[in-house]
């Protein structure tokens, strides 16, 4: 049962750009090993987080104090349920979730307002009799009124549908056999746009006169189409060596965007950009070799060996108003090690393996709607920590129509400094120290931030097996 949470304010803190910034955490609450929690996001000024612990499943809301004003237990058809996924929209939510009822398996929707009262329901499919169910990923629109649900089936089979959320209505379901698929050697990438059309990429190489090239193969489907739109698009002689891909629903424009290599898997040598139409013709493309200060400023050596750069991977795109494009990454590395343990008194020898996690510097590349280069950034940072799946590492990208805001712990312990770059749109930053956890009893994971409005960002704590939220504005 989740305890009546008592707000307490932190602080207060204004700095030089003109903005205040202020911290609102809630009381703690006991974080037993079988709770699981996410936080849905914010309805008409009203945070909500929903709890899973064991069968049961609360939603609890709290106020502009953060105080849990009030929690309810979510009712459903049985009790073994396993929720696919969610949606929070301005006035209301959804939950999306499967259900075994007589021997066959359903998916299901069901709407909540506010003060998580069901306002509405509809099965989206039957499935049948199902003995292994999969692992479907959840993508959203960019207006959040399509869901989209995507997972590889019997082996070779894309299985997709999408929920209008606005109709409460399965838009579209499809199932696509993909030719030559394998789950550990062809990643696969989904993206949606506003109309619920659905854009997958799967990541192939082929061996050519020993040559290995790198290609995606791209499918496209949305409601009405008699069957999936496919096309290839190829890098040459470059391969992928990380990528994401977006709709660019204002310019009406596909766009992938990543890194390549050429021969060392093992290093990124440049950037790419593909833009395509809404059916995959190609419009421009771009690969562009990293330069020689980049790799420098990564790498922390002398430019004369530009060989590309270990250990990056993307974090984000986000899509300027022009069409352009910032790719935002970060370079982290886990090593796990042994250590031994020898017992003169018992004489018992034993080692176990411990996982150090780095996170360190974050890079920001901006591109012009050409792909052409416009300018880079990196943001200096060092974080390490051990054995917590990096939990309280990495950061958090608070967007704003004038600045980001990228928020991070200084360091991974304790009594920690958080600090915060401020990026402008020229490439300009500035770093600053926003708080000190020193006897604030807060622990904050920026990765499992939530951004929930123009100025407010739900932060969750975890610390000492105590979990607190921490809305912080701007």
């Amino acid at each position: 049962m989740i305890m009546k949470w008592i707000a307490t304010f932190l602080f207060i803190f204004s700095y030089s750009f003109g903005f205040g910034q202020k911290l609102i955490v809630s009381d703690e609450i006991p974080l037993r090993s079988e709770v699981k929690y996410d936080i849905l996001g914010e309805i008409k000024g009203n945070a909500l987080m929903m709890s899973t612990i064991g069968l049961k499943y609360e939603v609890a809301g709290f106020d502009e104090t953060m105080r849990n004003t009030w929690t309810k237990e979510l009712n459903f058809e049985k009790k073994q349920i396993s929720i696919l996924g969610y949606n929070v929209r301005e006035n209301d939510f959804t939950l999306i979730y499967q259900v075994r009822q007589q021997g066959e398996t359903y998916i299901r929707a069901n709407r909540y307002d506010s003060s998580a009262n069901l306002k509405d329901t509809c099965t989206l499919l039957n499935m049948g009799f199902v003995v292994f169910f999969p692992d479907y990923e959840m993508v959203l629109s960019e207006d959040k009124n399509k869901v989209l649900f995507y997972a590889i089936d019997n082996g070779n089979e894309l299985h997709a549908f999408v929920l209008d959320n606005q109709s409460m209505r399965l838009l579209w379901e499809k199932r696509i056999v993909i030719d030559n698929y394998s789950n550990f050697e062809n990643p696969i990438s989904v993206s949606i746009d506003n109309e619920g059309n659905m854009y997958s990429f799967i990541q192939e190489s082929v061996f050519k006169q020993r040559r290995e090239e790198g290609h995606f193969r791209l499918i496209i489907y949305g409601k009405g189409q008699s069957g999936p739109r496919i096309s290839t698009i190829r890098l040459g002689e470059k391969i992928v060596y990380d990528a994401r891909f977006i709709f660019d629903n204002l310019n009406k424009t596909l766009i992938a965007a990543g890194f390549y290599y050429n021969r060392n898997p093992e290093k990124a040598e440049g950037y790419f950009l593909v833009n395509l139409s809404p059916e995959g013709n190609l419009e421009k493309s771009k690969l562009q070799p990293f330069n020689d200060r980049f790799v420098s400023d990564l790498e922390g050596k002398d430019s004369r060996n530009n060989r590309g750069v270990m250990n990056i991977g993307i974090s984000d795109l986000l899509l300027r108003k022009d069409g352009g494009l910032l790719i935002i990454g970060e370079e982290s590395q886990d090593m796990e090690r042994r250590i031994s343990n020898l017992n003169r008194m018992m004489y018992d020898n034993f080692s176990r393996s411990i996982v150090d996690y780095y996170y360190n510097d974050i890079f920001i590349i901006a591109l012009n709607p050409g792909g052409e280069f416009h300018w880079q950034s990196v943001l200096y940072k060092k974080q390490y920590s051990q054995d917590d799946m990096g939990a309280f590492s990495s950061f958090f990208i608070f967007r704003t129509p004038e600045k980001l805001h990228l928020l991070f712990n200084d360091e991974i312990k304790y009594e920690n400094t958080v600090s915060e770059y401020l990026l402008r749109g020229d490439g300009k930053s500035e770093r600053k120290s926003i708080l000190s956890t020193e006897n604030q009893k807060i622990r904050l994971r920026f990765k499992d931030a939530l951004q929930v409005s123009a100025n407010r960002v739900i932060i969750p704590s975890e610390r000492r097996g105590r979990l607190r939220l921490a809305r912080l504005e701007f």
